[in-house]
């Protein structure tokens, strides 16, 4: 949750009335004179709030420390570990202050993108509207992880035009491990013979297109490192870009 703008001046000025009214207590104990007590703690509070400005504008004019918006577009098949990274990576970041966010694919689908289907027209519309989300997250400098399958290089390319803050990271791991690890069953379902009422049509690197990514800016192979070593290398991806 985030603080109003009112809880905010709230709570500050609790925070400087604690302590004035603890200044004030003190330099009465030190000069047991109310006037003096009330001329330095006014004279005190006057010269802390010009300082405070001072250091503020010094602090607003050195950019080290300052971390910026990133909008990271994912791709990668069915069970590579998209969102597993993703996730993980979300909770170092905001361990270290960073708003982040992540889109994952099959959320939106049961939600801003439930009217799509699994043509290639609505594979592209469902990506051009998470990436209108992680625009908008991104200008308002959240750090904005795409997870889903994301299989077309035009789509992709496409993404990369309209969010200039964008970075494209493949997930990649063998089919044949794919297959082996499987967690929801969903390509052994896509391999049953057609006509199977079980059978998953249009499944992304079985019986539909994946583009193989023409220019990652970092690729991930999840087959062939261990997932600490996945999740340390995307954390240090993102703090590079970010200025972090």
């Amino acid at each position: 949750m985030i603080d109003s703008q009112k809880r905010s001046w709230l709570k500050a000025f609790s925070w400087k009335s604690l302590g004035f009214v603890i200044l004030l207590t003190i330099a009465f104990l030190v000069t047991g004179s109310l006037a003096q007590t009330g001329f330095v703690a006014i004279a005190y509070h006057f010269f802390m709030l010009c300082l405070f400005m001072v250091h503020e504008r010094m602090w607003n004019k050195i950019n080290w420390g300052k971390t910026k918006g990133l909008y990271i577009q994912m791709t990668g098949m069915s069970g590579a570990g998209k969102t597993t990274l993703a996730r993980a990576v979300e909770t170092k970041l905001k361990k270290r202050g960073i708003k982040v966010e992540i889109i994952d694919g099959d959320e939106y689908r049961e939600n801003l993108c439930k009217d799509l289907g699994f043509s290639r027209k609505d594979r592209e519309e469902n990506i051009r509207r998470l990436s209108f989300v992680g625009k908008v997250l991104e200008r308002n400098n959240v750090v904005c992880i795409m997870s889903a399958i994301n299989p077309y290089n035009s789509t992709r390319e496409h993404v990369r035009k309209i969010v200039l803050n964008s970075k494209l990271v493949y997930v990649q791991c063998d089919l044949e491990e794919l297959k082996r690890r499987d967690p929801k069953g969903l390509y052994k379902r896509a391999l049953l013979a057609d006509g199977n009422p079980n059978k998953i049509y249009n499944f992304t690197g079985i019986s539909d297109l994946f583009d193989e990514p023409r220019c990652a800016d970092l690729t991930i192979s999840t087959n062939k490192q261990s997932q600490k070593q996945c999740i340390s290398e995307l954390e240090k991806f993102i703090l590079k870009e970010i200025g972090g």
